[in-house]
């Protein structure tokens, strides 16, 4: 199995950090060059760097709090972790060869938006050009204005008919997706009906249950309430069994996927612990996909500015 796409790769060599954190041996990003200048500094100095901080900081936190041009339900807004992310990366690069593209100039389409985090986890993890703006994604459907995408990848709303109404989107949409769902999606009545679609699919399970996350400002009642935060992330949520509906149809067939994966050398190389399946998963069915083996916890790490 890869190691390369672990959380401890997505969240080394931060290019910014709160200074509690990076004043800290006890932190990943614990700078000693700056550690050993601030003994020295002067307070002129500190009130100056402590100032740009508190500044940086309320930048970050902003982006949940600006408001939305749709409709929302409170319980949807919760963002994908970047663990997620790096356990689909050997499916990305996949269509990106493909297409004969590198990783890079693969152009990915989430229609839903929260606050913009998977623009960043995905730049981390080598592709540049993800489309994730706050439209109204009926209305540009409806209006035609669709991007250019070679796939879509989204953790969709799970409230309301959101999951049926995308579903009829990637019926006539013709490109590979990946949807991050719960597993009991696979039994309700429009995906069971939508035969073209089930007979490309495979289904990622993770090593454990993903977290999810909500940004500050997107769900004002409960960020008190929150203990676990990261100031990128915002605060975490109770994970629950979800996993990745996964189709690259046209581009790759469900059979030549599970074909690469049983490959011992130069098949498809999975995060630890992942395994992909044939058949949807049951929650009931799927315990030995999510064991109690902890990978790094989001939380405790920092990941990119967002």
């Amino acid at each position: 199995m890869s190691s390369e796409h672990t959380n401890e790769g997505i969240m080394k060599n931060t290019k910014w950090a709160p200074l509690v954190d990076r004043l800290n041996p006890n932190r990943a990003v614990f700078d000693a060059a700056l550690k050993k200048r601030w003994e020295s500094m002067s307070k002129v100095e500190r009130k100056r760097l402590l100032r740009e901080d508190e500044d940086k900081i309320k930048s970050i936190k902003a982006r949940g709090a600006q408001p939305l041009p749709f409709e929302t339900v409170e319980d949807d807004h919760c963002e994908t972790s970047p663990t997620a992310y790096a356990d689909i990366v050997p499916f990305l690069k996949l269509v990106a060869k493909k297409l004969k593209k590198d990783p890079d100039a693969l152009i990915i389409y989430d229609p839903y938006y929260c606050a913009g985090s998977v623009v960043q986890h995905l730049n981390r993890l080598g592709f540049s050009r993800v489309h994730n703006t706050p439209d109204d994604f009926y209305q540009v459907i409806s209006s035609q204005r669709v991007p250019e995408h070679d796939v879509v990848l989204t953790n969709p709303p799970y409230s309301g008919n959101h999951f049926e109404r995308l579903i009829d989107f990637l019926k006539s949409n013709g490109k590979p997706f990946l949807l991050l769902l719960p597993s009991h999606f696979s039994k309700r009545p429009m995906y069971q009906e939508t035969t073209s679609l089930q007979k490309d699919m495979v289904y990622l399970t993770p090593l454990e249950r993903y977290h999810y996350w909500t940004p500050v400002g997107r769900r004002p009642s409960e960020d008190k309430k929150r203990k676990h935060r990261n100031i990128h992330l915002g605060s975490r949520n109770s994970p629950f069994v979800s996993h990745w509906f996964i189709s690259l149809a046209p581009l790759v067939s469900r059979k030549k996927i599970l074909k690469l994966y049983k490959k011992k050398e130069g098949g498809l190389e999975l995060s630890q612990g992942c395994v992909l399946h044939s058949e949807a998963v049951r929650s009931k069915g799927s315990d030995q996909a999510f064991n109690p083996t902890s990978r790094t916890d989001d939380s405790k790490q920092h990941v990119q500015e967002l």
